[in-house]
């Protein structure tokens, strides 16, 4: 389906049930008032019609089927019946949190499920969020949870699994999305393009890391060092994620989309700005205006001063079709990382890198 050059609506998920899963001291960066400043830059950035707000709906067990197993689900559960407490170093949970958590991943799969049948872009705003959170829980070696409890991301991965195959994930939180490689590790359609700081929280990410046997090749890491900015991630984009999209012609692509990789957003040391977040946002509409994407699933991730304003009303807009920005100059990453990335898009995805 092509549409004119034109603003697109798109649905939010977004429910006050979040204020559940807090920390009553109030001193844990992810809180209820992310959410509260993300809703009011979409408030004064976009308008009011052209998004069709959702709340979340009645929780079943089973979306979780092949992204958790029933054992970690099972141990959330009965750690969430005793009450706030803290379940690792980082991530906390309250009597209220499991269900606030499954209601997400339920609506997200419903929603990811409907927008592929009736072309539509979504927008999940979950609390708490997910993309740490591995098959068992902590993934990959992790440390701790990250702040999450189910993966919703990769809940929307499972549900467009159902309707078409390959899919483009891609994740741009400033820490790696271990959770999700984790659970599609040796699934090959799942493509999924992890944008992370090297060395930061979980650790895990590095170039090398391409897939399990069965998936080589499917898991494209790119660390990128402290202070990279703007020109990296344009590089990304220009030179990785519209080759994939091109080649692959991927009906359905699902953002992880975290915005502490926003410059001084507090928890990491990446220096996006605006034009980053709004070359990426503006690339996927362009996709999805021409047809060759029928859903762009975006699933909110970590974010927690700064980016939570500027990063995501640019990125949002932009994948809206309000704003645009020019190629800019762009910058490679390292060369020891930028050329077994040359390798792996050669030799797993037949694509040619061209400077």
């Amino acid at each position: 389906m092509l549409f004119e050059e034109t603003m697109m609506k798109i649905i939010v998920i977004h429910d006050d049930i979040n204020w559940l899963h807090s920390d009553p001291s109030g001193g844990h960066p992810e809180n209820p008032y992310r959410l509260e400043r993300l809703l009011d830059s979409l408030r004064s950035s976009v308008q009011p019609d052209l998004c069709e707000f959702s709340r979340t709906i009645d929780p079943l067990r089973k979306v979780l089927k092949n992204i958790h197993s029933d054992e970690y689900v099972d141990y959330i559960e009965r750690e969430c019946s005793k009450g706030f407490h803290y379940i690792d170093q980082d991530t906390y949970v309250t009597q209220h949190t499991f269900n606030i958590a499954l209601r997400y991943s339920t609506t997200i799969w419903v929603y990811a499920s409907k927008s592929f049948e009736e072309n539509r872009l979504v927008l999940a705003l979950p609390r708490p969020p997910g993309h740490h959170a591995g098959y068992s829980g902590r993934a990959m070696g992790a440390p701790t949870l990250g702040f999450c409890i189910f993966n919703h991301s990769a809940v929307a991965d499972s549900a467009l699994l159902e309707k078409t195959k390959p899919i483009l994930h891609i994740d741009f939180d400033a820490h790696h999305g271990n959770g999700t490689q984790d659970i599609f590790w040796n699934d090959a359609r799942v493509i999924h393009v992890d944008i992370h700081q090297h060395g930061l929280y979980p650790g895990t990410g590095w170039v090398d890391d391409i897939g399990g046997k069965d998936a080589k090749g499917s898991k494209i890491n790119i660390p990128l060092p402290p202070y990279s900015g703007d020109a990296e991630f344009i590089w990304v984009v220009e030179n990785i994620i519209k080759q994939l999209i091109s080649t692959y012609r991927f009906e359905a692509i699902v953002v992880s989309a975290g915005f502490d990789s926003y410059v001084n957003d507090g928890l990491a040391e990446l220096e996006f700005t605006e034009d980053s977040f709004t070359y990426i946002g503006n690339t996927l509409y362009e996709y999805y205006r021409k047809g060759v994407v029928k859903t762009i699933v975006s699933v909110l991730e970590g974010g927690y001063g700064r980016g939570l304003k500027y990063g995501f009303s640019s990125f949002v807009k932009a994948l809206m079709g309000f704003k645009k920005i020019n190629k800019r100059f762009v910058k490679p990453p390292p060369p020891k990382i930028y050329e077994k990335l040359r390798s792996i898009l050669r030799e797993y995805h037949g694509i040619n890198i061209v400077e």
